[in-house]
């Protein structure tokens, strides 16, 4: 009778059950992917493990990520709506492609995609009941732009005699054993040379035998992925030398990954790969002879980056004369070149050298200056002078000064701005020297096309590679006005010196001026009022020790000594205003730290943390369309979320490791909390955020 009972309600459920597949949702379709949320079982028993999966179809050339997407890219994230008879573990990843778009390389998935996770049933489920599971599938979808897709799936389940799904089960176990396990593998890694060096051995795999290995970090930003991988083989096991990348700036660490190779099968060649893990410095016999290593060192593929790398600096030096914040001060040289176009050839061409002279060496030092930092441990790139608020302010003073010179208030300072009328003189040599070094300082907060992938390569090199990009870079830069000196017939054309001149050079003080406010702009980001007051003070000393230069009296000089030592003192000041600025753009209780974070949750707050940067353009596109609009305020009211903002805008290593935690190098990254007191994962919203993903996010929280 109990089993007749139990029969019965079981047909009933599946008579009455809603028009959905007890095995699969219903898809969910954008144009680009299809979603669906199937499982191996229509039906399952109390303590059965059955497995879930994630399965999407992608238009043709349109791919999605792997759990390390390898360059920029995100990979699937799924948030569940589940009762507590069920618990569902992490995404059993299927072997990776190689996906190519132009330089950058992803690791990524085409066409058709499985990605199965094991389910297992609480015995305190009861015969007959039906669970309802929903999930929230976030996924990135690629075709030469990246756009967010979101997919609410839900399916039903029943609880009964377990009964396998004659679609799906086999396509799950399929995949299941198809995906990279663990095996009797041993792995080490460690930095050697500038290069992540990863030694695999083991007596399961004949290495003399497979073809076209590769290796698969599970982190993203580990190894620079579009950089390429060289293979060394030994007698016992393979050697990988791999760029490394921003998750290893602090050093050496264990690295869990797949090796990926061509296996040769009965069928022919198959594609399989196993799960290692790479110790760090430790020690792995591969049978790798040094002349091995010797012969792969100079093998000439790996000088085909470094003539990449070279094209690209030396174009994007070219092009580097064009930024904005190079002008004001190559405006400088265009005038003393105006001045000398009539004058003796030889002379002109003295000053495109010395011009020349002055770029190059500043490129010589400021790679010395990378190169001391990095070797002391220090992250930094390119323009990184420039987070520093005192020499923002200097250089800020310095624009002023020379705008006063070029409007005519004081005649000093021509040996640095080379504007004199003697070009040829003393002081117009070491000015056409010293206006090199100065474009060179101002030139670094700008990065030209070509110039960043020039860049990125030589950061991770050695310091010879560093130093030859940074010779590229230089020449390029500095060669237009060196073919400038050496084309009189374009000097001829300029107009010959005369009044006119006056007024140029008056008009050219604009730019200077320009800049001057451009940086105090950069100064109250980094410093905020306090640094913007001691800034503007030190712009009217500077300049009141300029009106004094004409006074002969005693009293005036010392009171001018006194007011260019003062104003020093106050750029000095900037970098104690920038640590009181630290916070104070924001309200002590909207700045994120994880024991603010976790007060808000404990007090049953959702929690909304921005991690952003005042030069992060998309950061504040998404405040300006989606965070700080009414609409997107009052939804946060109505879900009872705060808002905590992590600002990554002056260096901070505690937001740098909370985004390495999340897989993330850069911002923005945004977090949605639910409230509780466990450690429960966050919601990782896409980088492009709309009012739709914010709203779904924020009432998933308030509903956990």
């Amino acid at each position: 009778m109990r089993n007749f009972l139990f029969i019965c309600v079981v047909i009933c459920t599946v008579l009455f059950a809603p028009t959905v597949y007890a095995a699969e949702s219903a898809p969910v379709k954008s144009g680009r992917a299809v979603a669906q949320l199937v499982t191996s079982h229509d039906t399952v028993a109390p303590g059965d493990d059955i497995f879930i999966a994630l399965s999407m179809r992608l238009e043709p050339h349109w791919h999605t990520y792997w759990r390390n997407a390898g360059g920029p890219g995100e990979p699937a994230e799924m948030h569940w709506e589940i009762p507590d008879t069920l618990n569902i573990g992490d995404i059993i990843w299927p072997l990776p492609e190689i996906v190519k778009t132009g330089p950058i390389i992803n690791y990524a998935f085409e066409d058709r995609l499985l990605l199965p996770m094991p389910v297992h049933i609480s015995e305190n489920a009861k015969l007959g009941e039906i669970i309802t599971i929903k999930a929230q599938a976030s996924y990135l979808v690629c075709y030469e732009v990246c756009l967010p897709e979101m997919a609410e799936l839900d399916l039903s389940l029943v609880i009964g005699e377990p009964v396998k799904d004659a679609r799906w089960s086999a396509n799950i176990e399929r995949t299941i054993k198809r995906a990279p396990k663990p095996e009797n593998l041993q792995a080490s890694a460690s930095l050697v040379g500038g290069a992540l060096q990863v030694d695999i051995s083991g007596n399961t795999l004949d290495f003399s035998t497979i073809k076209d290995p590769y290796f698969f970090p599970y982190e993203q930003d580990l190894i620079e992925a579009s950089a390429e991988q060289i293979i060394i083989r030994g007698e016992t096991g393979l050697r990988f030398e791999l760029q490394p990348n921003l998750g290893l700036q602090d050093g050496i660490k264990n690295v869990p990954a797949v090796l990926a190779f061509e296996e040769k099968t009965e069928d022919g060649w198959q594609r399989r790969g196993i799960v290692v893990v790479a110790e760090a410095d430790g020690s792995v016999q591969t049978g790798i002879s040094n002349t091995q290593v010797s012969k792969t060192k100079s093998n000439p593929d790996t000088s085909i980056t470094l003539w990449a790398a070279l094209i690209g600096a030396f174009i994007g030096g070219l092009i580097l004369n064009l930024m904005p914040c190079v002008f004001p001060v190559l405006s400088l040289k265009a005038l003393g070149f105006a001045r000398a176009a009539h004058d003796d050839r030889n002379v002109i061409r003295k000053h495109g050298w010395l011009y020349t002279a002055g770029v190059m060496l500043s490129f010589m030092a400021l790679a010395a200056i990378i190169l001391v930092l990095k070797a002391g441990g220090a992250s930094i790139g390119w323009g990184f002078q420039l987070q520093n608020p005192v020499l923002v302010g200097a250089l800020s003073v310095l624009f002023f000064i020379i705008a006063l010179n070029l409007f005519g208030l004081f005649e000093i300072g021509g040996r640095l701005q080379n504007t004199g009328s003697g070009l040829a003189s003393n002081s117009g040599t070491k000015g056409a020297f010293f206006t090199g070094v100065l474009a060179v300082i101002v030139a670094t907060p700008c990065t030209a096309p070509f110039m960043a992938g020039a860049l990125g390569f030589a950061f991770t090199q050695s310091a010879i590679m560093l130093i030859i990009v940074f010779l590229a870079l230089g020449a390029g830069f500095a060669l237009p006005f060196l073919a400038l000196s050496y084309a009189p017939g374009l000097l001829r054309r300029l107009p010959k010196p005369g009044p006119w001149m006056d007024t140029f050079k008056q008009f050219l003080a604009f730019p200077m001026l320009a800049a001057a406010i451009w940086l105090v702009w950069v100064i109250s980001i980094q410093a905020g009022a306090g640094g913007v007051l001691r800034l503007l003070s030190s712009m009217l000393l500077f300049g009141f020790a300029v009106w004094l230069w004409k006074f002969k009296g005693f009293i005036a000089k010392i009171t001018l000594v006194a007011s260019l030592l003062l104003g020093a003192y106050l750029i000095k000041e900037l970098s104690v205003a920038e640590r009181e600025q630290e916070f104070a753009s924001l309200p002590q209780s909207s700045v994120w730290s994880p024991a603010r974070l976790a007060e808000l949750r404990a007090e049953g707050h959702s929690v909304f943390v921005d991690f952003t940067a005042a030069w992060c353009v998309t950061c504040k596109a998404n405040e300006v369309s989606v965070i700080h609009k009414p609409k997107a305020q009052k939804l946060f009211a109505r879900t009872n979320t705060v808002i905590l903002v992590a600002d990554w805008t002056r260096r901070d290593d505690v937001i740098a490791a909370e985004l390495a935690r999340h897989g993330r190098s850069g911002v923005p990254l945004y977090l949605v909390y639910a409230p509780g007191t466990d450690n429960a994962n966050p919601q990782i919203l896409p980088q492009i955020l709309t009012y739709g993903i914010l709203e779904k996010a924020l009432e998933k929280a308030k509903q956990d």
